[in-house]
């Protein structure tokens, strides 16, 4: 039977670790470069989360608000991803292989997803987001968005409508460990923006 220990020390050790040449620490910033410890750990972590039931969208890095009709969002890196991929895989009663571990550890950006509302369907129709840190502006390799919204339990109440706008930022293109706000600019209404510790996001 095939162990996620038995992959973590020996793929991650030869694969990871020395092509990468980084020591084993504990995450404290977002890692491009997740260590063979750090790897080990976020996989742990989704099997474990798998065997208490919770749900794998409860495992992303989650930033906003916890009210159910206000902006909200969250981050996909590497560490988050690979935390999600195994609890999925643990759902099911399996472990993810080695292909699948390297091509969350492959991926050149982070994913931001955030959830916003609106008064009309097409409020989020060619919506745009960027990073902020410091001065500089961080641009997006892509954008996505829901084009026409979908109603809110508020319906006809407001807020009336809401989605989702997603944003990949290239790793090499912002710092991994400063504050960042986030902003979303939907084509109607006003910006959305929300301040994010990088730091404390693994």
């Amino acid at each position: 039977m095939w162990r996620p220990e038995t992959f973590l020390r020996g793929f991650c050790l030869l694969c990871i670790g020395a092509m990468l040449g980084v020591p084993a620490t504990e995450s404290r910033a977002i890692e491009v470069f997740p260590t063979t410890m750090q790897v080990e750990q976020a996989v742990r972590q989704g099997l474990k989360a798998a065997k208490d039931r919770v749900l794998p969208n409860r495992l992303y890095a989650w930033f906003g608000s916890d009210e159910e009709l206000r902006p909200k969002g969250f981050l996909m890196t590497k560490m988050n991803g690979l935390t999600v991929m195994a609890s999925h895989f643990g759902l099911r009663g399996e472990t993810p292989s080695e292909t699948e571990v390297r091509r969350i550890l492959a991926g050149e950006s982070m994913l931001v997803s955030v959830t916003i509302f609106g008064e009309t369907r097409t409020f989020a129709d060619d919506s745009y987001m960027v990073l902020k840190q410091g001065e500089k502006l961080v641009k997006p390799l892509k954008v996505r968005f829901d084009g026409v919204a979908q109603r809110t339990k508020a319906w006809p109440k407001a807020p009336r409508y809401k989605a989702k706008v997603i944003g990949s930022f290239q790793y090499d293109a912002f710092e991994p460990n400063a504050k960042t706000t986030i902003m979303v600019f939907p084509s109607q209404g006003d910006a959305v923006s929300f301040d994010v510790e990088f730091s404390g996001i693994p």
